[in-house]
């Protein structure tokens, strides 16, 4: 008998470990992107200068922080669904509430005096420009918030292989049509168009795939129960949707904004760069393991509390050993490869990757099992602990102000304050677990 070969090994111990299979899934998708988007980095930073990436950097806070509300975290409810009926109908709530909420942004972007978006933007723009950013927003709200939830549908589907080519078509999209519209001469425009066409690549497939499938079909849209189920999960849009717009303002999104108002544009491009290069693929690998935990724990949570705390440990043990060792190899690197691969003008990225690398390794722990605390219903812990963030974050900023402390000083304090903010994070996760297995027990 012939034996099996390694790769043949794998798949079959993959077999037996769905968890690990699905998770290896994910990966292949947003590894194989994210090479792609490396790859290309060297060509955009000869393209756009760290003032423009400031500019990217942002916009793409802003969109980043107030995208969490585009469905009011309704689409956090979708793995939860009991029956394929009340995933179509939360599905058709994201629906409606992403649609409305897209109407006010509109609203409020175009009501946003120019005199004061000019004074607040980075670097000096024309009337033209205004125009377009403020169109470019409002799009990228929608075609993101709309990503998000299918992203959560996929995941209650467990269709982790369609949600894979979405991160591939992410990878690949958004750097090639940046670099296509840098040679026709978009300018910073053509840096946030492409970023609204990787964020969104392949929204409109996986919607497709998932809702022509046999089991999301079998449920029937009606406004009763959209109602029903709108009342049921009322404490995701009264309490979630504002302690996530809270959380993203506290988190790394905020700290653009900061540098470029405190700095400079050129300093948000540098810690953009680091970000993208050693934190984005950290993230994907967390947000990978993060879809699989939500779609496991979502079934597992009042059935399997045990379970459910043996999941938690597992992953967050294993995302440490992950992280610490590729933060020590980058930082090794850093100083070698950034102005040769970059160019000599990004070398002073490498100094605020220095000052962000511990606030980059908490956030990679926390973030495989960071909506532990929504799916256990501790919406109010939850909105505390991301209160006290934001404080501790402002609070940072302001000192740093009074007392005319540099900017590598400066972030490496915001870093900090980020990295005890995640313990703490972990802790009342912990606990939370710990409660709930005492209580079923």
């Amino acid at each position: 008998m012939i034996g099996l070969g390694p790769f043949s090994k794998f798949r079959a111990r993959l077999a037996g470990r769905p968890f690990l299979q699905n998770v290896s899934i994910m990966l292949s998708g947003a590894v194989a992107g994210q090479m792609v988007s490396l790859l290309l980095s060297p060509v955009l930073t000869r393209l756009y200068s760290p003032q423009q990436f400031g500019v990217l950097s942002v916009y793409t806070a802003l969109l980043t922080i107030l995208v969490v509300i585009a469905s009011l975290r309704y689409e956090l409810t979708i793995p939860m669904a009991t029956t394929e009926e009340d995933a179509v109908n939360l599905v058709a709530l994201c629906a409606c509430v992403l649609f409305g909420t897209t109407i006010l942004i509109g609203v409020a972007a175009y009501s946003f005096p120019e005199e004061t978006l000019e004074a607040l933007w980075p670097t000096p723009i024309n009337s033209t420009y205004v125009t377009s950013y403020r169109g470019l927003f409002i799009l990228g709200f929608l075609c993101l918030g709309g990503y998000y939830i299918a992203l959560y549908l996929g995941t209650r589907q467990s269709a982790f292989s369609a949600i894979a080519r979405t991160r591939f078509y992410q990878g690949v999209v958004g750097p090639t049509s940046q670099i296509g519209l840098a040679l026709l001469g978009a300018g910073s425009p053509g840096l946030l168009i492409g970023s609204i066409l990787g964020q969104s690549a392949g929204t409109f497939g996986l919607f497709h795939r998932l809702l022509r499938s046999p089991g999301a079909l079998r449920g029937r849209v009606s406004w009763q129960k959209m109602i029903v189920l709108a009342k049921r999960f009322r404490r995701f849009p009264l309490i979630a949707s504002w302690a996530a717009l809270i959380d993203s303002v506290g988190g790394s999104q905020l700290l653009y904004l900061l540098v470029s108002v405190a700095y400079s544009a050129k300093i948000a491009g540098f810690i953009f760069l680091a970000e993208r290069v050693v934190a984005r693929p950290l993230s994907l690998v967390g947000t990978s393991i993060l879809q699989v935990f939500m779609g496991e724990a979502g079934k597992t949570v009042a059935a399997d509390p045990k379970r459910l705390r043996t999941r938690f440990y597992q992953v967050v043990s294993r995302q440490f050993c992950l992280a610490l060792g590729w933060i020590l190899v980058s930082n090794v690197i850093a100083a070698l490869v950034f102005p040769k691969v970059f160019g000599p003008q990004w070398s002073d990225a490498v100094t605020y990757l220095q000052a962000m690398s511990i606030g980059y390794l908490a956030q990679a722990i926390v973030l495989p099992v960071f909506h532990t605390l929504q799916i256990l219903e501790k919406q109010t812990l939850a909105a505390t602990w991301q209160v006290g963030r934001l404080l501790c974050v402002v609070t940072t900023f302001t000192l740093a102000s009074r007392f005319d402390i540099d900017a590598p000083m400066t972030i490496f304090c915001y870093s900090a304050v980020q990295a005890v903010s995640c313990l703490v994070l972990l802790a009342l996760m912990a606990k939370s677990i710990e409660k709930l297995q005492e209580v079923t027990a």
